[in-house]
């Protein structure tokens, strides 16, 4: 369900999703949507309260992501834009060919295609899933070692391109979805991705237990978390 406030004569509107958690919890998407978990049994005008309380951290959250965005390269696919592959910096270039390949050379990612291909940002897109997959898969091993304490099963990785987050978990079915964008990223973002979803199998809410184990097991993943959020940004989504 949909609830708004009214802060300083602003009107807030955020979706309030009852949860069986314990805290409540604030969540807002580069697109500036606002959605509130809260305990089954929260009354509804408490999570108004709260989210009123929260509201100048909200409102500067969201002018954030607006910079972000208004900072976002162009989203155009075309000879010498500016891509990323694990930190590092490519030029676009396009060459004739009777079927869809990419080659990496020189510090060029050279997209092959047939005369009058339009669909050559999403092909790019599954081809980015396609290596991506190996990379993900030793990042999780990485993390798993580095968690080996807590005894966690290896889960399930699918990759898909997320417009709202860098991961996902789902603990019934033991599987985390990475998105293919971290691939433009450099491998300590991606390890932090990896163990954020990792810790979940530990605490599946953000609970101070579940940062407990971030802060332990990754000391800098604010650090890190900050650069994923921030470079290697090339409009390609």
């Amino acid at each position: 369900m949909f609830r708004s406030i009214n802060y300083c004569g602003l009107r807030m509107e955020y979706e309030y999703i009852p949860k069986d958690i314990k805290n409540i919890n604030i969540r807002i998407t580069r697109d500036g949507e606002i959605s509130v978990s809260a305990p089954l049994d929260t009354k509804p005008k408490l999570v108004d309260n709260f989210v009123e309380e929260k509201a100048e951290w909200i409102f500067r959250k969201m002018a954030d992501f607006e910079k972000a965005r208004e900072a976002m390269p162009d989203d155009g696919f075309y000879e010498g834009k500016t891509v990323f592959i694990l930190g590092k910096e490519y030029t676009l270039s396009f060459d004739r060919a009777k079927k869809f390949d990419v080659k990496i050379e020189s510090g060029e990612i050279i997209i092959l295609s047939r005369y009058g291909d339009d669909n050559l940002k999403p092909k790019y897109l599954d081809w980015l899933a396609g290596i991506a997959k190996p990379v993900f898969e030793d990042s999780l091993t990485r993390m798993l070692y580095l968690a080996k304490d807590y005894n966690i099963k290896r889960p399930e990785i699918y990759i898909r391109n997320m417009s709202s987050r860098w991961g996902s978990c789902n603990i019934g079915k033991h599987r985390i979805g990475l998105n293919v964008q971290l691939m433009k990223k450099d491998l300590k973002c991606i390890d932090q991705v990896v163990l954020h979803e990792v810790a979940h199998f530990v605490s599946p809410d953000h609970s101070e237990r579940f940062y407990d184990v971030l802060d332990n097991l990754m000391p800098d993943w604010k650090d890190r978390k900050n650069e994923l959020e921030t470079k290697w940004v090339d409009g390609i989504l």
